[in-house]
């Protein structure tokens, strides 16, 4: 058990960033609203999507480079727009992280503040971790977290199984084709299990684990990593939306919108299902593991960022020589946001979670472009198999973002 927890490290970085927004809040108001209608989606879309994850462990094994050098490599059009997607997401994605983090921190201590205020201080104390430890520190912190969680999330699971369908409710809904439903798939979609742009932090954090001395971290031991993690994602996925199910579906409690009552509800489901004894157990898990979703992100968006600064200027190596100033950076963005241009947590998380549908398509087909390039070796280019899958999520995942546009223009 030793030699596995040691083994493994950019997956649970991985599995962390999904753990956050898409599993906490969108996995949990899927099974609150809808039973376990959703649960087939929920899978469909970690299916198509896992090529994007797989490429970029076999871009950056064959180049020890990350995908951000493979979108420079491909055109000067996909580093561009890398650029302008991560900018946003930078500040977009981490804000919703900080949020729902700032809600389990406002429920749980009862802190007189508001969500805003809390996400900020949340925000200064993960980057000053992350200067002091950077990726090795940030890693070992995850690991620990996602895993306790991971375990607390099981569980529960299976205390909540015998309590689906009670009272005489139904398991599944009857889905109505509506704009408001089509709205929610494409939210929930686009963070499931994680954003598209997991894909270019994975590449980072695999370069970053060789780079930190392991040289046994071989494109083997990548791959293994990546699918631990990655079917970590979906099992915990597919957790809550049953935990919704079996404690809100068609109950007269609702999922509320503001963060504090929403993490406060969150509790309860697991209160609800293993005990109220469970409590503190519950508060520290849920905690550790949405901070540890922070740290990750906090970690990912500036070491992305400044690689595409360095190659842009002409910088060939991979080492992260602004990662303090685009860290500052990413702090001072997501405090803008938090304090002057959020709406309400509901609609900023449905704009957070769409806004990385819409990003998707492009990632999945320039991560397809990137490896198979000729700068990857034969061994490390992807077979026939991983091709027709590959571009099948490249169209479905268009189509998605089609309909999510088209949605919000008529």
């Amino acid at each position: 058990m030793k030699n596995l927890f040691a083994r493994i490290g950019p997956g649970m970085m991985l599995a962390a960033v999904a753990v956050g927004v898409s599993h906490l809040v969108q996995s949990t108001r899927a099974g609150a609203d809808y039973g376990l209608s959703l649960i087939w989606l929920i899978v469909v879309i970690v299916i198509l999507k896992y090529p994007a994850f797989r490429f970029a462990v076999d871009y950056s094994s064959a180049t020890g480079r990350s995908l951000v050098t493979g979108y420079a490599n491909v055109s000067k059009f996909a580093l561009g727009w890398l650029a302008v997607a991560f900018f946003v997401d930078m500040f977009i994605a981490s804000g919703a992280v900080s949020l729902v983090t700032a809600g389990l921190f406002i429920s749980i201590f009862n802190l007189p503040f508001s969500g805003p205020v809390v996400a900020i201080a949340i925000l200064v104390i993960s980057a000053a971790i992350l200067l002091n430890g950077h990726y090795v520190k940030a890693e070992r912190i995850v690991k620990v977290f996602v895993l306790a969680f991971s375990l607390l999330a099981v569980t529960a699971m299976l205390f909540a199984v015998p309590l689906l369908g009670s009272d005489g409710r139904d398991l599944f809904a009857q889905l109505t084709p509506s704009r408001s439903l089509a709205v929610f798939v494409i939210a929930v979609a686009g963070w499931m299990p994680m954003p598209m742009t997991g894909s270019i932090f994975h590449s980072m954090w695999v370069c970053e684990r060789r780079r930190s001395g392991d040289t046994g971290f071989d494109y083997q031991r990548s791959l293994s990593d990546l699918r631990i993690g990655y079917s970590l994602a979906l099992i915990l996925a597919i957790c809550f939306v049953v935990m919704g199910t079996a404690v809100l579906f068609q109950t007269d409690r609702v999922v509320p919108a503001n963060a504090g009552a929403f993490a406060t509800e969150l509790l309860s489901i697991f209160t609800t299902v293993i005990g109220n004894w469970s409590y503190p157990i519950i508060a520290a898990a849920a905690l550790a593991v949405m901070w540890s979703t922070q740290i990750a992100l906090l970690d990912a968006l500036p070491r992305v960022s400044e690689r595409l600064f360095g190659v842009m200027t002409g910088r060939s190596d991979d080492k992260p020589t602004l990662y303090t100033q685009f860290l500052i950076l990413q702090v001072v963005g997501v405090s803008i946001i938090l304090l002057f241009l959020m709406s309400g947590f509901g609609t900023f998380i449905n704009f957070a979670t769409s806004t990385g549908f819409i990003a998707g398509p492009a990632i999945a087909y320039y991560n397809y472009r990137a490896v198979t390039s000729s700068e990857v070796s034969a061994e490390f280019r992807p077979n026939q198999t991983l091709i027709i899958w590959s571009w099948l999520s490249i169209i479905s995942l268009t189509a998605f973002a089609v309909v999510y546009i088209y949605l919000r223009v008529t």
